[in-house]
């Protein structure tokens, strides 16, 4: 008798034993429904980062290659370049040095005005004095380095020469616009096609760019390629943002940004080895068909789809991810059903406009605005002034690619240790320093350079270090229904800044330092526009709108 009953004792502590191990083991996937949200509700299901989470975002950072080539191949496409008027044929008894000794006045940087050729040919040796100038009609160009550029294609020179200009703030227009639409085409209707549109678009693009024929026909195709990149851009960094939870939402969109300085290294290899525009042109959109792939190995966001009700479909996804991630978790769809229905007067896709409604959500997108429109200033203003430190084209564009690299990485380790907030004053701290000390050191002396080049490489760092944080901490401030939306209306005025740097560059021309200057202001005055933000680290992003303006 006293042998049953310990034997029944036994097999009552096995069964208790076996279901304990199992909750603790499995304790997970019971999520406690005062914290169902979207956000613990996908960290439940497929980790904080895992091997899918991984593949996603090595994809996502592959995608920075392109944008940085397309934003950054204008300097290949339309070099600084030597011209000269071309020697019209009844002067083909001299040479091209001597044509160019008696056609051209001393005083002239370009050969845009020439002596009457008219009247060279009959008294070449009358005094230059009286001689009227006319317009030059044809033009060589000097091809030791480029052998077509859009400069020679197109003859933007003389008073055509702010065509270039021009062309830049087409790109940086048509990457505004696509990342303002494709934002809110993504928050509406999901992020893969949209993504995958803008892929196509961009290919498509800069198919059509390498062999415009004409300079306006280059202009709107130019446009409609930076159309797509601007898309692309928006996009995959929300993706970047929204596979990932834990304190890999520090590490893995900053991680991200780090290809977009590698894209400047391979940008001026590839534009060395072939010094042909248009090849340069084809060859990149060659490469980025590559990016159609992506249709079969990216899935839907399974965070966008909780966060627009779509319960069934993000189901089916999170079944995959679970198997790929090699995760026991149980019932997905008991999981999923923690979550609150969705009701029919649910926002569940925001404009801009919605951002500004509400008082706190309002403060915090026209602070953003302000930062990123401050920031795109400097960056893009002191892009421009480090050309002036060498004379290598290919050479500064490397470097400049090389070294944002340590600048991201040091903000990762930062923004790990001590926060946003913290990372992004440190930074800015360190920018106006540098530039403050390019400053005092004038480029005149000789002795100096070296210092210089030191402080703008360091500078160049903290700007790139910036750049990373910024996009990872206003990703975390918008909601899920409207991250789109959010950060490409808010990065809107970054490019708004690029279209202004090269005005304000152009100042140092009328009061030298001038530029350095404002750029050291701008720095300094980041600083106290970023006290008032909440800090995000270690804290739950929102998903719906209310979330994000309780979130203070």
């Amino acid at each position: 008798m006293t042998f049953s009953k310990y034997h029944s004792f036994s097999r009552i502590f096995y069964v208790y034993s076996i279901m304990r191990n199992f909750f603790k083991k499995n304790s997970e996937t019971y999520v406690p429904i005062e914290k169902a949200n979207v956000d613990n509700i996908t960290s439940r299901i497929i980790g904080d980062f895992g091997r899918w989470q991984l593949k996603i975002s090595i994809l996502m950072s592959l995608i920075k290659l392109p944008m940085a080539w397309y934003q950054l191949n204008i300097i290949f496409m339309a070099p600084p370049q030597q011209f000269w008027c071309a020697k019209p044929p009844a002067f083909e008894k001299y040479t091209d040095e001597e044509w160019r000794k008696i056609s051209v006045p001393v005083i002239m940087e370009y050969p845009c005005l020439i002596f009457d050729p008219d009247i060279l040919l009959i008294a070449p040796k009358m005094d230059r004095h009286i001689i009227p100038l006319v317009a030059c009609q044809k033009f060589v160009y000097d091809k030791t380095f480029f052998k077509r550029t859009l400069t020679s294609d197109f003859g933007l020179v003389c008073t055509k020469r702010w065509y270039i200009n021009m062309s830049q703030c087409v790109m940086m227009t048509g990457i505004v616009v696509g990342g303002l639409v494709f934002g809110s085409i993504a928050d509406k209707y999901g992020r893969k096609k949209p993504l995958m549109l803008a892929i196509v678009i961009q290919a498509t693009g800069s198919y059509l760019v390498s062999f415009a024929p004409y300079y306006w026909t280059f202009l709107v195709v130019w446009f409609i390629l930076a159309f797509g990149c601007g898309g692309i851009a928006i996009i995959s960094f929300v993706i970047c943002m929204e596979v990932v939870s834990g304190r890999w939402r520090t590490y893995i969109p900053v991680v991200y940004q780090l290809p977009f300085g590698l894209g400047n290294v391979v940008l001026a290899l590839l534009s060395y080895w072939l010094r042909d525009w248009r090849k340069i042109e084809f060859a990149l959109a060659t490469v980025s068909l590559i990016y159609l792939l992506y249709w079969f190995w990216l899935p839907e966001s399974p965070r966008w789809l909780l966060a627009v009700g779509k319960y069934d479909e993000a189901v089916e996804v999170f079944k995959k991810i679970v198997l790929e991630n090699k995760r026991d978790v149980g019932d997905i769809r008991a999981i999923v059903a923690l979550l609150p229905k969705k009701k029919k007067n649910d926002k569940l896709h925001l404009q801009f406009s919605d951002l500004m409604k509400s008082k706190n959500m309002r403060r915090k997108t026209i602070i953003l605005s302000l930062i990123w429109f401050f920031t795109g200033l400097s960056y893009f203003t002191f892009s421009q002034y480090l050309g002036l430190i060498g004379s290598s084209i290919f050479l500064l564009v490397s470097m400049s690619g090389i070294i944002s690299i340590p600048g991201g990485l040091l903000c990762l380790f930062i923004l790990a240790k001590l926060g946003r907030k913290t990372t992004l004053n440190l930074f800015q701290i360190l920018a106006t320093v540098c530039f403050f000390a390019i400053y005092i050191f004038p480029k005149e002396d000789a002795k100096k350079a070296g210092i210089r080049l030191f402080f703008a490489g360091l500078g160049f760092a903290a700007i790139a270090g910036t750049v990373p944080a910024l996009y990872l901490y206003t990703g975390e401030l918008f909601p899920t229904v409207g991250r789109n939306v959010g950060v490409g209306g808010v990065t809107t005025f970054a490019r708004i800044a690029s279209m202004i740097a090269p005005l304000l560059v152009h100042l140092d021309v009328y009061i030298p330092g001038l530029p350095l200057l404002l750029v050291i202001f701008i720095s300094a005055g980041q600083i106290f526009l970023v006290f008032p933000l909440p800090e995000t680290r270690n804290k739950p992003i929102p998903d719906s709108l209310e979330e994000a303006e309780q979130f203070r």
